[in-house]
C-alpha cells in the first residue's frame, strides 16, 4: 500500500498518487482516506468479490469501515490488504490441488479405458489376429498391463517419478504413439518421455542421444528404459502386415525389417540363383517408404543379415526377424551404457525393460517382455545385473517352436552381457 506524505490512504483526485495492493489500485489519494465511489473502483480491479456490482461493493466497504465514519482510514485499509493477499494463497493453492487433481482424473481415465478394453475386446477382436498372437507371442501383455507390472516392480526399489527418468527405444512409427497405448501410458505414469529410437527402434539417437539423455537425470536419480522392435500383425493373422486406421490398404509394420528381410533375401537370391531364404505372407505388400540409399535401413540390413543365421528353421520368417531385431535394439543399447563411461557419476540405477510391440487394428496393442534387468556400478562391474523378469512377468515364454533352434533361442532369452560384442552405432 502507498501513502501520501502524511501518511494516510487517501482519496481525493487532487493527487496523482495511488493505492495499490497486489496489482489493484484506488482513484488518486491526497486526503487520507478512500470514499465509497473510489472503493467501487479499487473492487473492480481486485479479485475480491464475487461479481461487480455495486451491492457487493457497498456492503464490502461497510464491513471494513469498522468505525461507521464513511471512510476507510490506512488501518482499515490494511485489514483489507491482508484478506485480499490471503485470498491469493488460497487461490494459488487451489490451482496446486486442481493440477493434482486433473492428473487423479487422467490416471482414474486410464484405468477405466484399460478395464473397457480387457472387458469388452472379447466382442470386437479379430480371431484370426488373436490365434497368431498366442502362438508367436505367447505371454504378450495389454500395454496397461505390462505398464502396471513395471510399476509394481519398480516402485518397490524406490523408482518414482520424481527421482526417474523415463527413455524408449522404439519405431519411429506413428502406431507406436497412440493414446493409451503403452509409450503414450508410460510417458503420462513417468511424466517425462526421451526418446532414442528410429526405425525398427535401434536407438539411432547414438551414443550422443544417450549422454544428452542421461544428463537429464534427476541428481543421483534412476533411469528406466523400455526398447522394442514392433510388428503387427492383420485380421488374416498375418504378421508383419496391419490395417491402420483410415486406411482400406494394408501396410506394413515393421516396414523397416520387413524391408530390410526382403532386401537381404533379394541379394541371397541374386547371388545365388536360389531362394535361401523362405518367403514371407507380407512379401508382396507393396514398399513405398523403403529407399536403397536411406542411412538407418543401410544400418538395419548391415545388423540383421548376419543375426538370419537357423531362419530356415522357424515357424514363420517375419516372426523371426522381429525377434532377432530385438537383439540387434539390446547389444546397441547395452554397448551406448558401457561406452558411456560416466554413467554412474549421474544416475544410480539403471532399468532396461524389452521385447516385441505387438500393433493390432483393435483390442489393444501387446507387447511380449523378453527382458527385466537392473543394473548399478556394483553389479555392472561384477557382470551381474539384477534379473527381475519373472517377479514382473512371470515365466518366460518358450521360444522354442517359434524360433526353431535352441541357438536362436539363447541369443534371444540369454543372459544379458553388457558391452560384449562389436555392436555399435
Amino acid at each position: 500500500v502507498k501513502f501520501d506524505t502524511d501518511g494516510s490512504a487517501s482519496g481525493e483526485s487532487r493527487s496523482p498518487r495511488r493505492v495499490s495492493c497486489t496489482g489493484g489500485s484506488a482513484e488518486p489519494i491526497g486526503d487520507g482516506t478512500i470514499d465509497l465511489a473510489e472503493f467501487r473502483g479499487f473492487v473492480a480491479r481486485t479479485d475480491l468479490r464475487p461479481e461487480r456490482s455495486v451491492k457487493f461493493a457497498m456492503d464490502l466497504f461497510k464491513s471494513y469501515d469498522v468505525d461507521t465514519s464513511g471512510s476507510i482510514d490506512k488501518y482499515e485499509f490494511a485489514e483489507l490488504a491482508a484478506e485480499i493477499e490471503a485470498n491469493y494463497k488460497r487461490r494459488t493453492a487451489l490451482v496446486g490441488v486442481a493440477a493434482g487433481l486433473s492428473a487423479l482424473a487422467v490416471g482414474k481415465y486410464s484405468e477405466e479405458f484399460a478395464w473397457a478394453q480387457k472387458t469388452f475386446r472379447g466382442l470386437y477382436v479379430e480371431r484370426r489376429a488373436e490365434e497368431a498372437q498366442g502362438r508367436f507371442f505367447p505371454t504378450a501383455l495389454l500395454s496397461s498391463d505390462l505398464d502396471e507390472a513395471i510399476a509394481r516392480t519398480l516402485n518397490q526399489r524406490g523408482f518414482t517419478p520424481q527421482n526417474t527418468l523415463f527413455a524408449h527405444s522404439v519405431c519411429s512409427d506413428e502406431v507406436n504413439n497412440k493414446d493409451e497405448q503403452l509409450v503414450d501410458v508410460m510417458v503420462s505414469r513417468w511424466q517425462e518421455g526421451f526418446s532414442l529410437g528410429g526405425l525398427g527402434g535401434l536407438p539411432f539417437a547414438g551414443k550422443s542421444g544417450f549422454r544428452a539423455y542421461l544428463h537429464h537425470v534427476p541428481d543421483s536419480g534412476k533411469l528406466l528404459i523400455l526398447f522394442a522392435p514392433h510388428v503387427g500383425i492383420d485380421g488374416e493373422g498375418r504378421v508383419g502386415a496391419l490395417q491402420r486406421e483410415g486406411q482400406s490398404a494394408v501396410s506394413k509394420a515393421c516396414g523397416a525389417a520387413v524391408g530390410s528381410y526382403k532386401a537381404i533375401q533379394a541379394k541371397a537370391e541374386q547371388a545365388r540363383k536360389e531362394g535361401l531364404l523362405p518367403p514371407s505372407a507380407v512379401r508382396d505388400i507393396p514398399d513405398y517408404d523403403n529407399d536403397p540409399f536411406d542411412p538407418e535401413l543401410g544400418i538395419i540390413i548391415d545388423l540383421l543379415t548376419p543375426r538370419l543365421k537357423g531362419l530356415e528353421q522357424a515357424a514363420e520368417p517375419i516372426t523371426f526377424v522381429t525377434y532377432m531385431m530385438y537383439t540387434i535394439v539390446r547389444d546397441l543399447l547395452d554397448n551406448c551404457i558401457k561406452e558411456t563411461p560416466d554413467v554412474w557419476e549421474w544416475a544410480s540405477e539403471v532399468a532396461l525393460v524389452g521385447g516385441v510391440m505387438v500393433n493390432r487394428k483393435s483390442g489393444g496393442d501387446f507387447f511380449q517382455p523378453l527382458s527385466f534387468e537392473l543394473r548399478r556400478s556394483v553389479s555392472v562391474a561384477n557382470g551381474r545385473p539384477t534379473d527381475v523378469y519373472r517377479e514382473a512377468f512371470g515365466p518366460r515364454p518358450d521360444l522354442l517352436p517359434i524360433l526353431g533352434s535352441e541357438d536362436a533361442v539363447r541369443r534371444v532369452l540369454g543372459p544379458s552381457k553388457p558391452g560384449e560384442g562389436a555392436v555399435s552405432l
